[in-house]
């Protein structure tokens, strides 16, 4: 990275310099010199940058420079904002639902990168993982939703697909992100960034004005020489406060509700706000508005030490860390709160030795830790504190009131109480060693080396601690009958371990000065999914059926299939007419390595079970420690006992195209298939069977809630059966099994006009199309899928647009210097202080214009009685 300058001199020849070189983060460029013949000794200089066409296999990656981390606008400083300003990334993040301990997905931004899932990206901070602390996604981002620290970013580049073999662990985006450094002089920033209310306009909800609003980022940073030429630091401090009024409208029991509602009813129904006079009623329910209060603190912090002990040695040693709190309102409900503390830190040491101009060697030692803590409970001071727990010795758990009896039956009462994902913690430790070695041998580039990571997770991720009562309809919770109550009577804490490890080897070589060929092979491997305690429960199958009893053990698995994850790599650059013109295409076969089951594996008996029973709310509160009822059912999770690694195959062609010195054109056809993706599935749905006459057994209409119309099966119609469970002795499970498979194509156009006459411009547009059969995992990471397949027996039938396909995606992104000051178009005469106020001005702007995202429709009651929510419909791809 950096300046560079390349010179080329041997006997009878003029000595060639070229200067003004330019590297960027994972960038190679090809510098063409000319000796010319010469009795004499002399010395030309050309100063250029690198052309803006490379001729190398390996420049299909997206920088973010340096100017553009720091001039775009970008709401909240979240530099991985910029992402999309490369073709083939769709911000995610309007479609998450939820958030840290509630969706147990990233608090993070979510990027699909070249069609794959957001968990399948990864973020390295100097050559080290920048982790999160989630269950679902492991993507940074604290607890304000932004990635901070712009001012410590240098710049960084998107591994999007078709990538070189030191790339690995994950199929999606490689996010290389390199910190500022110290140079000889001492530089340094100060900032203070404002955002309130004061030109918002009110939304859709607001009732009246914007609600208050205020977001203050400040902070520093300073960077400079210890000893000149040797020794530098660089060190940078952000925070971030946050206090906003969130505007929401909560469906709750209205005043003949409240009339009607068992005397054992009465205390919770001070878990939603009383309906003030003349609110809006849909008969029985009443719809609230209201704008509590959600409170950020967030710490951001970078230090950085540089040390060259010569021209062959040199070390970095890098820290960062992201510190905070959030306490905001539950979603739907202004009684209750959700707080969440969150805390991410990554360190590297990184040593580079020249022990020749062709040979290079670079070690890198890291270690990332995440962790969280998150709890939700009745805010204190508003009548819901004072509801009595549905366990003895516990707060108020959840309480979710499903389709009402009235005249709509898809409303539903705003969820209540406690969020179920209370007091959950979790520690998340990655330990990694990696070494590079690079040996150039005339036309050869060899690239080998080899990366080892020690995982550990200790966390407590068990549901249902304050219990949770569901409800089949609002008359049902008038009545007291709760059709479903959950409850995890004895949380423990897990501690996951598993090696993780790759060996690569990549031969680049210039077979022509027109054609180059990159040829690759890396193998990964993993000890799979490992209990330090053996303490790993996991639910075995027999022909094709749940067993009532957990398997307990070492490891989940009962067969590891991620011993050995060969995946070629093969990439090709032509240049059939001149280096204007480069033809790109290359192939790679990437692996998802495994290393945040513990959602799934954190609740399962005998040491975090999760037991389901209809109750009425007179039994409340319920003793967690038995005596059970003979109603009582144990709720099975896990995964796929001979998990497969996901895997993806991934081709692309791309022609680049130089328009001018400055200006280059970029069309590609991007391609993907996946296969042993996971998948959500209940295991334990009865087998689905041919309706035997017309119409079928009665069983199945009656299923329908009061107003739908009854409308009988046909003779011949394939059908889900309601008397039973596959394992009667069980309920209804969720588990992940790595049978899913997924696509993508894509048309991708990319325009590039590099920094010229003052102005920088960039336009990207991808056309493509995402397919496969279930990608949500968790119904509260997208807002746009189910989490479950719909029929576990025929997959094929869940296959359709995947939740994070858009059809059309252009961003465009610019910078332009305007040209006042001395020397300049205007004002060019002035001089001194007057010339510095009207200089270096810019102007900068990002527009994105795309698609929407697709969704499956979802009902609020079960027509086939077997847990799922979807509509009976088979949609087309």
């Amino acid at each position: 990275m950096g300046q560079y300058q390349v010179a080329v001199s041997k006997p009878g020849f003029e000595q060639a310099i070229r200067s003004g070189i330019r590297l960027v983060v994972g960038q190679e460029a090809r510098v063409d010199l000319r000796l010319e013949v010469s009795t004499v000794q002399a010395e030309v200089t050309v100063t250029q940058d690198a052309p803006m066409v490379s001729t190398t296999t390996r420049d299909i990656s997206g920088l973010v420079s340096e100017q553009q981390v720091k001039d775009l606008p970008l709401n909240g400083r979240s530099y991985d904002l910029l992402l999309p300003l490369n073709p083939g990334i769709v911000n995610f993040t309007w479609m998450k639902t939820g958030g840290t301990g509630i969706s147990n997905s990233t608090t993070g931004n979510n990027f699909a990168v070249s069609g794959n899932r957001p968990q399948q990206n990864l973020f390295l901070l100097n050559g080290v993982e920048f982790t999160g602390a989630a269950e679902n996604n492991m993507q940074p981002g604290g607890t304000s939703g932004m990635l901070l620290g712009v001012d410590a970013v240098r710049e960084f580049n998107v591994q999007r697909d078709s990538y070189g073999a030191e790339f690995g662990k994950r199929p999606g985006g490689q996010v290389v992100i390199v910190t500022q450094s110290g140079t000889n002089q001492w530089h340094g920033t100060a900032f203070e960034f404002l955002r309130n209310n004061v030109l918002d306009a009110p939304n859709f909800f607001d009732q009246g004005d914007a609600p208050p609003f205020r977001r203050n980022q400040f902070g520093a940073s300073l960077g400079g020489p210890v000893q000149k030429d040797k020794t530098f630091l660089f060190g940078n401090y952000e925070g971030f406060r946050q206090s906003l009024h969130q505007t929401s409208a909560t469906f709750v029991p209205d005043a003949a509700s409240r009339a009607a509602a068992v005397p054992s009813v009465q205390p919770l129904l001070n878990l939603w706000p009383t309906p003030p006079a003349g609110a809006p009623d849909f008969s029985g329910i009443a719809e609230v508005f209201s704008s509590p209060l959600q409170t950020i603190r967030e710490e951001f912090g970078t230090a950085r030490a540089d040390h060259i002990f010569s021209e062959r040695d040199t070390l970095a040693g890098i820290y960062t860390i992201d510190d905070g709190q959030d306490f905001t309102a539950t979603p739907l409900d202004p009684f209750s709160s959700d707080v969440a503390m969150l805390r991410e830190q990554v360190a590297t040491l990184e040593e580079t030795h020249v022990f020749s101009p062709a040979l290079v060697n670079n070690a890198r030692f890291g270690f990332s830790r995440a962790g969280y803590f998150f709890t939700g409970e009745p805010t204190p001071g508003t009548p819901a504190a004072s509801v009595p727990g549905f366990l003895i010795g516990h707060p108020v758990g959840a309480l979710v009131v499903g389709g009402s009896a009235a005249s709509n039956p898809q409303a539903q009462l705003g969820l209540a109480g406690s969020n179920n994902g209370s007091n959950l913690r979790m520690a998340r430790n990655l330990y990694t060693f990696e070494d590079h070695v690079t040996l150039t041998r005339g036309r050869h580039q060899l690239e080998f080396g080899a990366w080892f990571q020690r995982f550990q997770s200790n966390e407590t991720i068990a549901l249902s601690q304050f219990g949770q009562a569901t409800f089949s309809s609002l008359q049902t919770f008038l009545n007291g009958t709760i059709s479903s109550f959950l409850f995890d009577p004895s949380p423990t804490e897990m501690n996951w371990r598993s090696l993780l490890g790759a060996w690569y080897g990549q031969d680049t070589i210039r077979v022509t000065p027109r054609f180059t060929m990159t040829l690759g092979f890396r193998d990964e491997f993993t000890t799979g999914w490992n209990e330090a305690h053996g303490r790993a429960a996991n639910y075995m199958f027999s022909n094709g059926v749940i067993s009532t009893e957990p398997h307990v053990g070492d490891s989940l698995f009962t067969v590891n299939n991620a011993k050995f994850l060969p995946q070629p790599r093969i990439g090709v650059a032509w240049s059939p007419f001149s280096a204007k013109t480069v033809i790109r295409a290359g192939f790679g076969m990437y692996n998802d390595l495994q290393d945040a089951l513990g959602y799934r594996a954190d609740q399962n008996a005998p040491f975090n079970p999760t037991f389901t029973t209809p109750l009425t709310v007179s039994q409340l509160p319920f003793n967690p420690a038995g005596p059970f009822p003979a109603t009582v059912k144990l709720i099975p999770g896990g995964v796929q006992p001979d998990m497969h690694t996901p895997t993806l195959i991934s081709y692309s062609l791309r022609i680049q195209q130089q328009l001018s010195p400055n200006t280059s054109l970029t069309v590609g056809y991007i391609g993907s298939h996946g296969y042993h993706q996971l998948i959500g599935i209940d295991a334990n749905e009865p087998f689905p069977v041919i309706c035997p006459a017309s119409p079928c057994p009665a069983t199945y209409p009656a299923t329908f809630p009061a107003g739908i119309a009854n409308t009988p099966v046909p003779a011949g119609a394939y059908f889900v059966p309601t008397t039973t469970k596959a394992n009667p002795a069980i309920a209804s499970t969720w588990t992940w099994f790595s049978e899913g498979v997924s696509s993508y194509n894509a048309l991708q156009v990319d325009m590039n006009r590099r920094f010229s006459g003052g102005l920088t411009l960039r336009g990207v547009y991808t056309f493509s199309k995402v397919l496969d059969d279930g990608d949500s995992l968790n119904a509260t990471t997208s807002g746009g899928g189910p989490a479950l397949a719909s029929n576990p027996f025929n997959l094929r039938s869940d296959g359709g647009l995947g939740t994070f396909d858009v059809r059309h995606v252009a961003v465009a992104n610019a910078s332009y210097t305007l040209p006042l000051g001395y020397g300049k178009r205007f004002l060019g005469s002035v001089r001194g202080l007057r010339s510095a106020a009207v200089s270096g001005w810019t102007v900068n702007s990002i527009v994105t214009l795309q698609g929407g995202f697709p969704f499956s429709p979802q009902l609020s009651y079960n027509p086939a009685n077997n847990g799922r929510s979807r509509i009976q419909l088979s949609l087309g791809r």
